[in-house]
């Protein structure tokens, strides 16, 4: 298993993916995907630092995957993976996972037991934000159940602790970046580091049992312009 893993690794690696032969199943070419996100996207017990990829806007896996490609984000085996690919490809694996069926547990590592304080603080953040620090709520562009926003806009349920955790840092520390305006930068730079493990805590316990999918697009507006979401506005 472990071979046929690395071979097929390897394969992904060396092959541009736009010269990729076209009767090859999308599917089947990301089978290295797998080992980190996968079988269907659901996510990988053990792989607390990869989100699950399932039912998420394709827009917003596409933006990713190019993140990936320009360097806007930073990850060594992401980036080997999709350095060649255009944009025609990285559409094709965004289309892929994001009709796959949504993940409806909630993380598979279990979640650093949270006071009764700091979950409610968790879930005041996520619902109501922190006016004082000028924070938004995350249901506020990720949806009442935080199932998402079409056509850019991710799911937050049942995401990996470590995970999120490792996201806001490298929104803080100008590792990741959005398009601009990158609104989830300025907003981690306003939540204290024990906040942000709290909520990533909360976030990871929260599961999506009925399988909700994003909002379509013009379900709610954002109160925050944010990267290139077309249907985003400022707050009046």
């Amino acid at each position: 298993m472990r071979a046929r893993i690395i071979v097929s690794t390897l394969l992904l690696a060396t092959t541009p993916f736009a010269h990729a032969e076209a009767t090859l199943d999308v599917g089947e070419r990301l089978t290295a995907c797998a080992t980190c996100h996968g079988q269907r996207g659901e996510g990988v017990q053990g792989a607390e630092y990869s989100p699950h990829l399932a039912g998420k806007p394709a827009g917003y896996l596409f933006e990713q995957l190019r993140g990936f490609r320009e360097g806007r984000r930073v990850s060594t085996s992401m980036t080997w993976y999709v350095r060649f690919a255009d944009d025609a490809f990285l559409h094709r694996i965004a289309d892929y996972y994001a009709a796959l069926p949504p993940r409806t547990r909630s993380a598979d590592a279990g979640a650093s037991q949270l006071t009764d304080e700091r979950r409610s603080k968790a879930q005041a953040l996520v619902e109501r934000g922190d006016a004082t620090r000028g924070v938004l709520a995350c249901n506020a562009c990720h949806g009442a159940n935080l199932a998402g926003l079409e056509p850019g806009i991710p799911a937050l349920l049942g995401l990996p602790i470590d995970y999120v955790i490792a996201q806001f840092g490298a929104w803080r520390e100008g590792i990741r970046h959005g398009a601009p305006p990158d609104c989830m930068r300025d907003i981690a730079e306003r939540i204290p580091a024990e906040d942000i493990r709290a909520v990533a805590a909360y976030l990871s316990q929260q599961s999506n049992i009925d399988g909700l999918r994003p909002a379509p697009a013009g379900s709610f507006v954002p109160p925050r312009t944010c990267g290139s979401l077309p249907h985003a506005q400022e707050a009046k």
